[in-house]
């Protein structure tokens, strides 16, 4: 008969084992709110990279858009591939969504496929990426959930305006006015963020407000994903056109051209 003493030692054994066989299966949480250092501040970088191109003065450019990546990730490729034949575009702007869930795997994900880029890229926050510890993650890798850059004596203001995922009533207006109060000697203005104000998660209150702010400080165009689908259009009586981005799912690429005499949306299929 084997004694209780000879059965606890055989199952000490048995559970050293086990733990020593597992040790390498899981790697980390995947909420885990931790980015490797090599990778953060991307978005403050890649400004960095941005403006030493760029003059104090305008000439005319153009730029690449998309968003709304989650897991399509063969079409993401597709369209990274597509953006690095375009040798006339100074950078890239992805309208957020980069996750589908939030999780830490899917930020490096984003980082590996996106890095192939050729062409600086800003990406914003969107709403599925406040899921789980997403907010955490998006600040360590990127930075500020809100920032600006002037590039080529044009204004780029990057809107945070998730409201529900953030547990939130209103985007950061205040923050946005401040910003759009002193931009009158800018030669265009456009404003980036991933919800547009027509989306459920804006009450009709802050519609109104967004657009309002748009009219009162002569917004040149107010640029949003979210929707998945591809718009480009007066949506309001008053203030500046709108445009979304759709997903990489629809195999759809955009670029904004800049001019002396205006700017327009092109939309190319890959």
């Amino acid at each position: 008969m084997v004694s209780n003493r000879k059965i606890k030692g055989l199952l000490s054994a048995a559970v050293i084992l086990l733990l020593g066989a597992c040790e390498n299966i899981i790697e980390y949480s995947p909420y885990k709110a931790g980015v490797k250092v090599s990778d953060s501040d991307l978005n403050i970088k890649a400004i960095e990279s941005i403006q030493q191109n760029g003059t104090d003065y305008f000439v005319p450019f153009s730029i690449g858009i998309f968003g709304d990546t989650h897991t399509y990730y063969d079409e993401f490729e597709k369209q990274v591939r597509y953006f690095n034949r375009k040798d006339d575009i100074d950078f890239v702007v992805h309208m957020g969504d980069l996750t589908l869930s939030g999780i830490y795997r899917e930020f490096l994900w984003y980082r590996d496929l996106s890095s192939g880029l050729k062409h600086p890229l800003l990406t914003i926050i969107g709403n599925h990426d406040y899921l789980s510890n997403g907010e955490l993650l998006y600040k360590e890798m990127f930075g500020p959930y809100n920032f600006t850059m002037v590039y080529n004596n044009c204004l780029f203001v990057f809107l945070d305006d998730v409201i529900w995922e953030k547990n939130v009533e209103d985007p950061d207006f205040d923050w946005l006015e401040e910003v759009l109060k002193d931009s009158e000697g800018y030669k265009y203005r456009f404003v980036f963020s991933h919800i547009p104000p027509w989306s459920d998660p804006f009450s009709r209150g802050n519609e109104y407000y967004y657009n309002r702010l748009m009219h009162e400080y002569n917004v040149d165009l107010s640029l949003h994903g979210h929707t998945h689908r591809f718009y480009y259009g007066q949506m309001y009586e008053t203030g500046p056109p709108y445009f979304t981005a759709s997903s990489s799912k629809q195999g759809e690429v955009f670029f904004l051209d800049l001019d002396e005499d205006g700017f327009e949306i092109r939309m190319e299929r890959f």
